[in-house]
């Protein structure tokens, strides 16, 4: 392959839970009796930091934003295991470590329930590193990605970065790697083509 190491993007790209946040959204809107939202609004809106999201659609001079995240995760870790994996996913990163690839699992989702979901799809033991967030705020992804390069002394030549948000180019380009972004996670392909980065539809595109 041409690299030498991938940092793989978690929600939306290797786990297929876009329905699963909409959903989650949805309850608690419901909650507070006022309408839902449809995927091409969640799409337009969704990014990190993720409390944009949150200001938009629920009045945080009213709300508690911590509250807001703890009513959040409640209800996603309620609805998470009737999800699954995105299409190819384990087959792609049993290849992609049989190349000789290292892989990199970075995260915005906090580093204990990133762990949990991981062991219990299996797929664990596919990365040579798991780097989750320190709380729900899913913020600071670029950072970790930063220090992971230095403390591993990893070649951003080297580095390819797939994601499913135009954030996830956004820190590629920090740190001088390549991206790929997935148009079946939580952005519209028309808004991740604004990234100005290869866009595929099915994650073992990227052997292309």
């Amino acid at each position: 392959m041409k690299y030498s190491h991938v940092f793989w993007d978690w929600n939306g790209t290797l786990l297929n839970d876009v329905g699963t946040a909409l959903r989650c959204v949805n309850d608690m809107l419901a909650a507070r009796s006022m309408p839902p939202i449809g995927l091409e609004l969640y799409h337009e809106h969704i990014g990190t930091p993720i409390r944009g999201f949150y200001e938009k659609f629920f009045d945080l001079s009213l709300e508690d934003y911590d509250r807001l995240l703890a009513e959040y995760h409640k209800l996603y870790a309620q609805y998470l295991w009737q999800t699954d994996l995105a299409q190819g996913a384990v087959d792609v990163l049993k290849r992609v470590k049989d190349s000789g690839v290292k892989q990199t699992l970075l995260s915005s989702s906090e580093h204990k329930q990133l762990e949990k979901q991981t062991k219990h799809f299996e797929v664990y033991d596919l990365f040579d590193h798991v780097l989750g967030a320190k709380d729900f705020q899913a913020a600071g992804k670029t950072q970790r990605a930063q220090n992971h390069i230095r403390a591993q002394n990893i070649s951003a030549s080297g580095l390819l970065v797939v994601g499913d948000i135009v954030e996830d180019c956004q820190m590629a380009k920090s740190v001088g790697a390549d991206c790929m972004l997935l148009a079946a996670g939580h952005q519209s392909r028309a808004r991740l083509e604004t990234a100005g980065v290869r866009v595929i539809g099915l994650l073992d595109e990227i052997f292309d």
